[in-house]
């Protein structure tokens, strides 16, 4: 939410990150139809897959951005999974076929790079709303099974849509995802021409939202136009769909941007949290919100979840550094904006914030020095007149301040910072001159200037404090949260209701041992953790809490448990001695070669083949 420079990923050194056990980055889905074309389809498949399971508490899922890196790149499974820092991965593909269409998903272990479920669905292209969701569903509940506990809300209505529309919506979410001028303005035509299909599609309406909010803030088109579009967009996708993240946080993005309403804009936000856990944006965004409202270490929070959730984009680096110097956290904020830089040089707003860190730790010098070749387009640096003023006129030598600010208004520069303050303020401020300072300061609270959202964290305002007209920043921002914005019990964070206590566990514990030796349940191939929690009468969400809390395993650690001492057993009666190695795993309820040695050796220390020589 911040007003960062548009920046497109770029090549990394792949450097590991320690995996998160409950985690997971959904690949770039293959385009297998025989059309080019159709590759705007797959990788809106794609990034619908990753939407709907970042819904999911407790699921650390990587966003689209770094996912997407890894497009067409054939790199080994172990190595991708340390650069996203997950323990799974999904890859897929999509074939279209006139009406028909076939996707294809496996789940791959990144560690040990091994598939451990996988699954063809073939349908008509008018149902692709409903296999979506099947497919997202399905994933969360087999990731589940492998990775440990996580709940899984149940399933929403099922989404309709005609196809033309769903065909232009994806096309429009391919063109903003290029993020250059063109390419917005285009997806903006290809949405209205989804809308212009189907009126009544929430995500449709959300969509158009946040590409007009994002529009305004890079000044592609008018303000004014852009945020009210923006605004009638979202209010009409939460009619249709009050939990839609995209339209909450739109509609938070309108607030805080256009009618300086913080109160609303955080609801708003902190509902699109809430209903999108590993909603980057909104966690960016929530985080900038965090600063202005005074909530400093949710604001740190919030940054640091959106960098793991998206390694592979630096830029996201600006908002935890900047959040630092914006709570006083100085030293800490130049380690973070030295490390971006390595990554990044040539990031303005970067580059100016550390100028902006070493004024704030009194090394004026290193700062002045430091504003003498700011990165802009292209190879070029400049000097950057405004920040110089800032830096003397922080130090007292208020001539010089005077000097460059004068320089800087003759060159007419704007280097398009994020939240830039004003230097005439700084320096009429530091001369004393405090009816010239609110002066200018009144001129830019009309203008709505960005910079004074964080008026409460600019030292030189401090000076301010005791003056009467200080109060003229109580002015700027309105205070009422209206009532469609207003957050349900259960908000992002909240304490939910335990499913089950301690007792409760420690006896549906017992009661699964007994039922797996006396039904062999293991046995079943196809057995998942919802049938079992039906043969328990557990739902699916109190079963996972029961294996991983009672008895320390996920599910697929569980049942194969079993296998593997069923296969032990068998191995040794001579009645079975026909049956190959393979033939007795499957007997014992295995139906992968991979899956059964990998977790015999697990189990036993030993490959199969060792243990029959024994």
């Amino acid at each position: 939410m911040e007003k960062t420079q548009p920046l497109q990923p770029i090549s990394l050194n792949l450097t590991p990150h320690i995996s998160d056990p409950t985690s997971i980055a959904v690949l770039p889905f293959v385009n297998m139809s025989a059309s080019e074309d159709n590759e705007y389809f797959s990788d809106g498949i794609t990034e619908e897959i990753i939407n709907a399971l970042a819904k999911i508490d407790g699921l650390k899922v990587t966003s689209r951005t770094s996912a997407f890196h890894f497009k067409g790149k054939h790199l080994p499974m172990p190595e991708i999974g340390k650069a996203l820092g997950v323990s799974t991965l999904l890859e897929g593909s999509v074939r279209l076929a006139g009406k028909a269409i076939r996707i294809t998903a496996q789940l791959i272990d990144a560690a040990q790079d091994f598939h451990f479920w996988s699954e063809t669905w073939d349908r008509k292209l008018d149902d692709i709303f409903a296999v979506q969701d099947e497919i997202s569903l399905l994933i969360a509940e087999k990731l589940r099974e492998q990775i440990g506990h996580f709940e899984i809300g149940e399933q929403a209505a099922a989404r309709h849509t005609e196809i033309g529309a769903y065909e232009w919506y994806l096309k429009s979410k391919s063109s903003f995802a290029k993020f250059q001028r063109a390419d917005l303005l285009r997806a903006v035509e290809e949405i209205e021409k989804a809308i212009a299909i189907d009126n009544g599609c929430p995500f449709y309406h959300a969509s158009k939202a946040i590409y007009y909010g994002y529009l305004g803030l890079v000044k592609a088109i008018p303000g004014a136009e852009a945020f009210s579009t923006s605004k009638a967009s979202a209010r009409r996708a939460l009619e249709l769909a009050p939990t839609d993240p995209e339209a909450n946080y739109a509609m938070g993005q309108v607030h805080y941007f256009f009618e300086k309403d913080l109160q609303t804009a955080e609801a708003y936000l902190d509902l699109a949290l809430q209903y999108r856990p590993n909603y980057v944006t909104a966690l960016l965004g929530g985080s900038v919100m965090d600063v202005v409202n005074g909530h400093p270490e949710r604001a740190l929070a919030r940054a640091r979840k959106a960098i793991a959730l998206d390694p592979l984009t630096p830029a996201h680096g600006y908002y935890l550094a900047s959040a630092l110097q914006r709570i006083g956290r100085y030293e800490e904020a130049l380690v973070e904006v030295d490390q971006l830089l390595k990554v990044i040089p040539r990031h303005t707003n970067s580059y100016c914030l550390k100028g902006t860190i070493l004024q704030r730790l009194q090394r004026y010098e290193e700062a002045i020095a430091h504003y003498q070749t700011v990165p802009v387009a292209g190879d070029q640096t400049v000097v950057y007149y405004t920040g110089i003023s800032m830096a003397y006129a922080a130090r007292g030598e208020l001539a010089q301040a005077e000097a460059y600010l004068l320089r800087a208004r003759e060159q007419g520069q704007n280097l398009h910072l994020a939240s830039e303050e004003n230097p005439a303020v700084i320096l009429h401020i530091y001369q004393g001159n405090l009816d010239l300072a609110f002066a200018e300061i009144e001129k830019d609270i009309a203008a709505g200037r960005y910079y004074l959202n964080f008026y409460r964290e600019i030292p030189a305002f401090q000076l301010l404090a005791d003056d009467p007209r200080y109060r003229l920043f109580d002015t700027m921002f309105k205070s009422t949260v209206p009532a469609e914005a207003a957050p349900p019990a259960e908000n992002e964070g909240s304490n939910k209701k335990a499913l089950l206590d301690e007792a409760q566990i420690a006896r549906y514990s017992e009661q699964v041992r007994a039922h797996m030796v006396r039904e062999q349940a293991f046995l079943d191939p196809r057995l998942s953790l919802r049938e079992l929690a039906q043969q328990l009468g557990l739902s699916p969400n109190q079963l996972s809490l029961v294996l991983n809390e009672g008895l320390g395993q996920n599910f697929n650690s569980f049942v194969n448990h079993y296998r593997v001492e069923a296969f032990k057993a068998l191995a040794k009666d001579p009645a079975h001695a026909h049956l190959t190695i393979l033939g007795l795993a499957y007997e014992c309820g295995f139906n992968s070669k991979t899956v059964f040695n990998t977790y015999f050796k697990q189990q036993t220390g030993m490959t199969p083949r060792a243990f029959m020589r024994e």
